[in-house]
């Protein structure tokens, strides 16, 4: 009896990008994080040469998941896959979107027998506040990497040249202390990024050095239960925060409107009704929201 075809090859688009060349022996480590948190320019230090395109404007740059590779001495048998991810609040594309797109490649690695030798997940420790977005993405990111995986992730603070040493560790304190404070409990360590070749490699050997016996748990829930992709814990975490953010700013929008003396709305506002809509509608396409719940959202 032949085996069903694994449901998440539907969520496949054409704009996809793979490795035309996987290999069995390949070991894979994921660079995830916000945008502009620097993970292309992980990948270009670790490297030692401009192979990722790094964004310097406020729009972000890398919109693909690419993957780079390269031998180390160290695993002479294996080739080392560094893969770049489009990082969470992009400026173009839906957080939907962007874990679709993340999802698709880690699950066509696991099919390809590739091995997931870790994750390195970069956060901005100049960002002041950990903020709601920024949470609801940790959340998403903690849900596709899965308990059993955490020992396998390496959570690194970048830019710590641009801001008071004392600052930047009172800042990596309270990550450590509230926010990371589950995945560090399960095992995943953390590191100080601090834009040389020997933190960036640092860093690498660290993930190299442990056995990549654990998949993700998208990998697992996608390649071996063959969920759908609406169906894994990431994606379902993803839909019901939003959800929730949507129904707060939907709430406070009727508060803004009543506050402006102007009959017309003001930009910011306008702006972000259409964006409530608009997200609201990403939503009930990719995670199919009974159209009597978005016109709660809309109310």
């Amino acid at each position: 009896m032949a085996l069903p075809k694994p449901r998440w090859k539907k969520e496949v688009t054409a704009y996809d990008t793979f490795l035309t060349d996987p290999k069995s022996t390949d070991l894979v480590i994921a660079i995830m994080g916000a945008t502009g948190a620097g993970k292309s320019t992980f990948i270009n230090t670790l490297l030692g040469k401009e192979v990722a395109g790094v964004g310097h404007g406020l729009k972000s740059y890398t919109a693909h998941v690419q993957a780079y590779t390269y031998s180390d001495p160290q695993f002479p048998d294996n080739r080392i896959v560094m893969v770049d991810t489009p990082g969470f609040d992009d400026t173009t594309l839906s957080d939907q979107e962007i874990l679709r797109r993340i999802s698709v490649w880690l699950a066509r690695s696991y099919d390809s027998r590739m091995k997931m030798a870790g994750v390195v997940y970069l956060h901005d420790i100049t960002a002041k506040r950990w903020q709601g977005s920024m949470a609801r993405n940790f959340e998403v990111f903690e849900k596709l990497c899965g308990q059993a995986a955490a020992r396998k992730v390496v959570l690194v603070t970048s830019m710590w040249n641009q801001l008071p040493k004392s600052i930047g560790e009172e800042r990596e304190q309270e990550l450590k202390k509230d926010f990371w404070k589950a995945m560090i409990k399960n095992g995943s360590a953390v590191h100080r990024g601090n834009l040389d070749q020997m933190a960036a490699q640092d860093t690498v050997d660290f993930l190299l050095a442990k056995q990549a016996i654990y998949p993700l748990q998208i990998q697992k829930e996608l390649g071996e239960i063959n969920k759908t992709l609406q169906d894994t814990d990431a994606v379902r975490h993803l839909a019901i925060a939003l959800q929730k953010h949507l129904d707060t700013r939907e709430k406070s929008a009727p508060l803004l409107r009543e506050a402006t003396a102007d009959p017309s709305l003001p930009q910011q506002v306008l702006e972000n009704d259409i964006q409530i809509n608009t997200v609201l509608e990403d939503i009930a396409a990719r995670f199919e929201i009974p159209e009597r719940m978005l016109r709660i959202f809309r109310r």
